[in-house]
């Protein structure tokens, strides 16, 4: 547990910063799983197998399942939003990327449109996700006291 923490610190970092670490770690992993996955082209069996739209829906879905269960076990925002807004800004840098034959921009331009599209995406989802897995938090911590 973090000592003599202010609760605003305790909402954005958690309630201990190990575990905080860890989670945070898991959404670099996901951003790099992300983006090799859609690096080495192996997104194509995938959309041969799966329609689209199930695709993401099921994505974001366990986007926020995942933020829900590290907001109820260390309540802190910023993981999940970093669990939700990396594999999403993934994805959109290599569609950024993937679509940029024309106009040619930089690297940096590339990379910053995809980690604006990535957070107006991804955030609302890693919110949704921190608020199900507080409540799930509360639910569970009212039972325990009853």
């Amino acid at each position: 547990m973090l000592t003599e923490q202010t609760p605003m610190k305790g909402i954005l970092l958690g309630d201990d910063l190990a575990r905080t670490k860890r989670w945070a770690a898991i959404g670099v992993g996901l951003f790099i799983v992300v983006s090799l996955f859609y690096l080495f082209d192996y997104n194509q069996p995938v959309y041969a197998v799966v329609p689209g739209r199930v695709f993401i829906y099921g994505s974001a879905a366990i986007l926020i399942l995942l933020s829900a269960w590290q907001s109820s076990l260390n309540r802190s925002l910023l993981v999940s939003l970093l669990l939700c807004v990396a594999p999403v800004s993934a994805l959109f840098i290599q569609i950024i990327a993937e679509g940029q034959g024309v106009s040619h921009p930089s690297p940096l331009g590339i990379l910053l449109f995809g980690l604006g599209w990535g957070i107006a995406f991804g955030a609302p989802l890693g919110i949704a996700g921190y608020l199900l897995g507080r409540t799930v938090q509360k639910w569970r911590s009212s039972d325990r006291a009853v």
